[in-house]
């Protein structure tokens, strides 16, 4: 049942500028009328401080006392504030005075005023502040009762608060009703299985930097593979191929020529021999260049990726141990929290009581058994209330630290796996690394080869046989020598422009795969664009959700609880929005009152209490929104004193 607080009369006595001054709405609304300056803010004042010892600027070191022209207290003149509130039905009186001390010393004629005395009543029975407080207490909590009778004071608020209370009006959003509403939600909750969004966040984040770093190189290795592409005869291969086929033809046919007109035997085979080993040798001379080409490329390719995956995997290894310096400092500065709670814990239980505070400063003697008592009782209270937060502290703290303790023995074995791997990728590119220089210090010409010096060799020893079996037919034989000669000429580009073919054949193969890897890598970074859009996704519902269910609580108020930045991120705040107008920049003083009003009536739902609004400069409004809670406009007029009208 919700507890109502109306306020049946109040009169304000020697109250800062106001002398005598009393209304009687009956737990009506009433409008209190005057110029300014004549005390209607100090009305509230009075009615704060008469419950809390304090003014509508929670300050309870103001002067309550009447001042005269040039500032200074009126002495004489009490302030006194007195209120019967109606709670539940039930009416209580209420009662505040600062009375005046004074004292005359012995042997002065002249009186000293003392430190001035509050005198507090409920029902007109004396209580002790520490009693009327409690009363107090029992009928709202101070901060509760601000927020229910300032129609400002929800919105002067620092948003962190504003948001914290906010957030307590409705239930928690659970997870699994916010990716309900999500357009994916089985791919969603599969995606982020056993992790918070938070962190699904930044395991995307790490992935698409390791994704774009493989994707960046493609192009360079696609480059140095077109590169490696030699240029081509205008001729095409198969053309080739069968001007080789013909070239052999016209070869045998010319052998065989030469065979005819030869001197000897051992002539004729010595010709044959070198014919023979000078087709090798070009062939071989072919395969030469062209393997040599292909061996280096292949190796360079498959070194680059090697590096890449190495230096992914060296990224990750950086982002888990920085991961683990955060929680192993999270874990110092907890143990050094605890530390230190422990030593207050022990000062504290080690803590005496002061035996000189049972004597007054003033006049050196004791105070009365009573007030020693109270004084003792208040140590100990205060003493135990202190060691219960710091054992309550240091529990919250060493739960911390173990949770991050765990999180941190964790971390440590997916960083040794992490290490492990860079370890691998690392001798994989070492010893990759040294096929390559091996091979390219390999690479000699083909005139420095073994094959050369041993083919060219043996065609020295035929042309020396040859030479030693000529007879007078030479000139017919070296007639069909050129012709073989020019022959193999022949048979030694058409191999050498075949060998181009070939290796561009391969080159291009390479580009194809490469291309076909980049489609492959681009794909995996759309698959995480498309992940990373869904956890956005997720985070804009959970905004709607929240927002949706706290504004359905208020008539005219909306609160924007987010604000995406442009880089696409979402930030907590807390404004309150009345027709898209926010509150704290643009809106009205009329609009922010009845604003306010609007958030009093939720919150008197939530905590179940009305009490009476106090709405200041109400002039300004043409039509104030209805309230649960009686309400006292303060109004602007021509008045020279201050007014009153109930049930308006």
């Amino acid at each position: 049942m919700m507890k109502q607080i109306k306020l049946i009369k109040i009169s304000y006595h020697n109250f800062k500028g106001i002398h005598d001054f009393s209304i009687e709405p009956d737990g009506q609304n009433i409008n209190i009328s005057g110029k300014n300056a004549v005390g209607k803010t100090s009305l509230f004042d009075g009615f704060l401080w008469l419950l809390f010892g304090k003014n509508s600027s929670e300050l309870s070191k103001f002067n309550p006392k009447p001042l005269d022209e040039s500032g200074n207290e009126v002495l004489g003149l009490e302030p006194e504030v007195e209120a019967t509130l109606e709670i539940d039905g039930k009416d209580t009186t209420l009662r505040r005075k600062l009375a005046e001390v004074w004292a005359k010393p012995r042997g002065q004629a002249e009186k000293v005023r003392k430190s001035d005395r509050t005198e507090l009543y409920i029902d007109e029975v004396p209580n002790k502040l520490k009693d009327y407080t409690a009363f107090v207490d029992s009928l709202i909590d101070e901060n509760t009762f601000k927020l229910l009778t300032n129609p400002t004071a929800f919105n002067n608020l620092k948003w962190q608060d504003r948001r914290q209370i906010l957030m307590s009006l409705i239930d928690d959003v659970n997870d699994d009703s916010v990716i309900s509403e999500t357009s994916h939600p089985d791919e969603l909750k599969k995606m982020l299985g056993d992790h918070s969004v938070a962190d699904q966040r930044k395991i995307i984040a790490a992935q698409r930097r390791q994704l774009k770093i493989e994707i960046d190189g493609v192009p360079s290795r696609i480059d140095e593979a077109t590169r490696a592409i030699p240029e081509t005869s205008s001729t095409s291969k198969e053309v080739l191929e069968e001007m080789l086929k013909t070239y052999h033809e016209q070869l045998n046919e010319e052998q065989a020529n030469l065979q005819a007109v030869s001197g000897s035997n051992s002539s004729l085979d010595a010709r044959n021999k070198k014919m023979e080993l000078e087709s090798e040798l070009n062939s071989k001379q072919a395969s030469h260049q062209a393997g040599s080409q292909i061996a280096t490329s292949n190796l360079a390719n498959d070194l680059n990726n090697i590096k890449l995956k190495h230096n992914n995997a060296v990224s990750e290894l950086r982002l888990d141990q920085q991961v683990i310096d955060q929680l192993t400092h999270t874990i110092e500065v907890d143990e050094d929290t605890r530390s230190k709670l422990l030593t207050q814990y022990h000062e504290l239980k080690d803590q005496q009581f002061d035996e000189s505070s049972l004597t007054c400063p003033t006049c050196g003697r004791e105070y009365p058994e009573e007030q020693q008592a109270k004084l003792k009782a208040t140590f100990n209270i205060n003493r135990s209330k202190q060691m219960e937060e710091i054992v309550a502290n240091g529990k919250s703290v060493k739960d911390r630290i173990e949770d991050t303790q765990a999180k941190l023995a964790t971390k440590k074995e997916q960083l040794e796996r992490r290490q492990a791997q860079v370890d691998k990728y690392a001798e994989q590119q070492a010893k990759l690394q040294q096929e390559y220089n091996t091979q390219a210090a390999s690479i000699t010409p083909f005139e420095e080869t073994t094959t050369y010096r041993d083919l060219t060799k043996q065609i020295a020893e035929c042309d020396q046989q040859i030479q030693n079996g000529t007879g007078d037919n030479n000139a017919a034989k070296q007639s069909v020598q050129d012709k073989v000669d020019k022959i193999n000429q022949g048979i030694t580009e058409v191999n050498n422009e075949i060998a181009k073919y070939d290796t561009a054949e391969k080159q291009q193969a390479r580009i194809t795969e490469l291309k076909a890897e980049e489609k492959k890598l681009k794909q995996t970074y759309a698959q995480l664009d498309k992940q990373s859009f869904m956890l956005d996704e997720y985070v804009r519902t959970k905004v709607k959700v929240l927002e949706k269910r706290i504004n359905t609580l208020f008539g005219i108020v909306n609160f924007k609880l987010f604000e995406t930045q442009k880089n696409g991120e979402i930030n907590d705040i807390c404004e309150a929005m009345v027709d898209g107008v926010p509150y704290s920049t643009d809106l009205n003083n009329a609009a922010r009152i009845n604003a306010g009003l609007d958030i009093i009536n939720t919150l008197s739902k939530h905590y179940q209490v009305t009490a009476p609004i106090f709405i200041d400069n109400a002039e300004s409004i043409n039509q104030i929104i209805d309230t649960q809670a009686q309400q006292i406009k303060l109004i602007v007029s021509k008045d020279e004193k201050l007014t009153a009208k109930v049930g308006e």
